[in-house]
């Protein structure tokens, strides 16, 4: 242990040298704290951000893609084949997403108006605004004048019910916790595929005409209008009669303070929303589109698509007809959305993409980018100096003890723990260095890392934008994706001196005085004790 106490004597017998070398450490220490104090705050803040957003991914067409192919082709014929078979969302790729185990919950999700059955057997959820007042003063009449110029009017009914349905069983709405099943359940697997006539309805719903778990009710996928008349549709086509298996609250209330209330109408709020399986939208509907296709294909006989059978809606061809627009997983973690769209990518067809709502997410945290990647730049260019100056003063005190060093080797003392002596005594100094940088970095850096974040979003393109909210309940919406603005991944950035950046400084203190000792004592030590002296004789 005699090289250690060797250490702490050389230390305290030349003070002036070891103050300018605290000195060194200190203002090293604080640059590196500094940076990175800032680079940490940085990646944090994105990371937090990124774990508010809803982790979802969206699986679509991509219709750029689309574009640029078809502008491609030149042959006529080659256009209009491609047009014939038109790219779409496959519910077997989706389902093959869901067999990952990171995806907890796929939406595909269909919307319609629905009605009141011929018979008024069900009641809605009565806003009483301005809206159903203008709907009693009408009469429920629907005017328009023909090709005369003469008035015709016909009595009509208004949508009153919104039918959202699902190509899987369980929705986001549900997993995220807007919308509770409080009595009863949601429709499973089974009941997609028999496409049986199951629903769910709101509490409120539930509660204004007595329902519970069991019941049945009608609904109206339409209303005979003249129109439909002169396709052959009756009202027994139009009525269809469901099972209520559960029962729903939400959080997303319709009220008076609701920018939209006054002049929404009643499917437009949520207690009138009702939940079913696409399959079961797609029975209920094909009376209705089977009587409609029979009566344009006798109208146009000529025409292609309506003289093939195999085209006509019926429950063989029924994946067929269904359109998926697009589907949306939902995954378990926000910070494992990135990896999920790289797994998957090499899997997807030429037409088709995965979207994470990365674009948004990397444009706003473009300044936090930069700031990180500035910050780390200064943190290595500290570090690289600090070892070239660090070994020069290291390497001119070591040639002036030479002779210190031949003595030692020559009464026995091993190499390496004369170059551990030395080692302890620039450690030494370096530790009080990066002790009392640690504590004016932890002062200095929180007010430097806002400066300089301040002053980068002022230079960028987001400094300018304006932000707008709104309270609109928007029912037809089914983009999944957060929202997120330049603000809320600011208020996540905080510099902050935790303990394991306190730990990184001293190891990389450490490290720095490592490699400043064994580069200079390589070039002496490869000497023998007897030459050594013998130069400085």
């Amino acid at each position: 242990m005699n090289f250690i106490n060797r250490a702490f004597k050389n230390v305290t017998r030349r003070p002036s040298k070891s103050v300018l070398l605290i000195l060194t450490f200190f203002l090293i220490g604080n640059l590196v704290i500094i940076g990175l104090g800032v680079s940490n705050a940085a990646e944090s803040a994105k990371i937090l951000t990124r774990k508010k957003m809803r982790a979802v991914v969206t699986y679509a067409i991509d219709f750029n893609k689309v574009n640029r192919y078809v502008e491609s082709l030149t042959d006529e014929d080659e256009i209009n084949k491609f047009y014939e078979n038109y790219p779409r969302v496959k519910v077997e790729d989706v389902s093959q997403f869901l067999s990952d185990p990171r995806v907890r919950i796929a939406n595909s999700i269909s919307s319609n108006m629905w009605y009141i059955d011929s018979e008024k057997t069900l009641d809605f959820v009565h806003l009483n605004n301005t809206r159903e007042q203008n709907m009693e003063d009408s009469g429920g009449q629907s005017c328009w004048y023909d090709e005369s110029g003469g008035m015709n009017c016909e009595t009509y009914q208004e949508p009153v019910f919104f039918v959202k349905s699902n190509m899987y069983p369980g929705m986001i709405e549900f997993e995220d916790g807007g919308y509770q099943v409080v009595s009863g359940r949601f429709y499973n697997q089974k009941e997609i595929d028999d496409a049986e006539m199951v629903c769910l309805v709101s509490q409120n719903l539930a509660a204004a005409n007595g329902l519970s778990v069991g019941d049945h009710i009608r609904l109206g996928t339409n209303y005979l209008s003249s129109y439909l008349q002169r396709m052959g549709v009756v009202t027994e086509d139009l009525d269809v009669e469901f099972e209520v298996i559960g029962i729903y609250s939400h959080n997303n209330p319709l009220t008076p303070d609701s920018s939209n209330w006054e002049y929404a109408s009643p499917f437009e709020n949520p207690d009138n929303m009702i939940f079913m399986p696409t399959t079961s939208v797609f029975m209920a509907q094909l009376p209705v589109q089977q009587k409609t296709f029979d009566y344009i294909a006798q109208q146009n006989p000529e025409e292609e698509y309506y003289s093939d059978p195999d085209n006509r809606p019926s429950i063989e061809n029924m994946e067929k007809t269904m359109y998926i627009e697009n589907a949306t997983l939902l995954l378990d973690d926000p910070l494992n959305v990135e990896q999920f769209v790289k797994d998957h990518e090499s899997s997807l067809s030429q037409f088709t993409s995965l979207d994470a709502n990365n674009e948004e997410f990397k444009r706003l945290s473009k300044p936090l980018d930069t700031l990180s990647m500035y910050a780390n730049f200064i943190v290595w260019l500290v570090v690289i100096n600090a070892i070239v100056i660090i070994t020069l003063v290291t390497a001119l005190t070591l040639k002036t003890r030479e002779y210190e060093i031949g003595v030692l080797l020559s009464v026995g003392a091993s190499k390496l723990k004369v170059i551990g002596q030395f080692f302890i005594e620039l450690a030494l100094v370096a530790v009080i260095g990066f002790t009392l940088s640690v504590v004016s970095g932890s002062l200095i850096a929180k007010r430097i890392g806002n400066s300089v974040l301040e002053a980068q979003i002022a230079t960028s393109d987001l400094a300018n934008e304006e932000e707008f909210g709104f309270d609109y309940i928007d029912i037809w919406n089914t983009d999944y994706s957060t929202e997120i603005s330049l603000d809320d991944l600011i208020s996540e950035y905080e510099v902050s001196i935790s303990p394991l950046i306190i730990a990184e400084i001293y190891v990389l203190g450490l490290g720095i005085v490592l490699i400043s000792v064994i580069i200079p004592s390589f070039m002496i030590m490869r000497y023998n004790p007897k030459k050594i002296l013998m130069n400085q004789n």
